[in-house]
């Protein structure tokens, strides 16, 4: 084992646990949100069911990967996949004007939607192509035996 194939799979272990911190934060405040706006309920609770989905595969997945286990590696390529597609579908409702975004001024539903592309689909890239590249794969393959 060299350091790169560590180093790449930890590196994409630590996104997939930011990330999946952040969609956890986001089902909590989706949970909040479903209270204090029972109106709302339809889209908050697709909301609140992706976040539930990309926590429940990058949680786990940065952990296993962690602990060199593959089914942590793929989590990680699950949920960092399934937040580009989550992201990239959102962003094009939102250029269609099929959904809502209030940023306070013109423009918001395609502005809403660009943010949202801006800010998930950098990590979200970067921690699929660690999650996916070889060193990666050979760091989780690699057994560790006591001398």
């Amino acid at each position: 084992m060299t350091r790169t194939e560590g180093r790449t799979a930890l590196a994409a272990a630590a996104l997939a646990l930011l990330g999946g911190l952040l969609y956890l934060a986001g089902l909590v405040l989706d949970v909040v949100a479903l209270v204090r706006f029972p109106g709302d309920a339809g889209r908050v609770a697709v909301h609140a069911a992706v976040n539930a989905v990309l926590a429940s595969t990058l949680l786990p997945g940065g952990v296993l990967l962690s602990r060199r286990q593959p089914a942590g590696r793929i989590g990680c390529i699950a949920g960092s996949s399934a937040a580009l597609l989550a992201t990239l579908t959102s962003a094009g409702l939102a250029a269609a004007g099929l959904t809502f975004a209030d940023l306070g001024g013109p423009g918001d539903l395609a502005m809403g939607g660009l943010t949202a592309l801006a800010l998930v689909a950098p990590p979200a890239v970067v921690t699929l192509l660690l999650a996916v590249s070889a060193p990666t794969a050979r760091w989780c393959a690699t057994e560790i035996r006591p001398t």
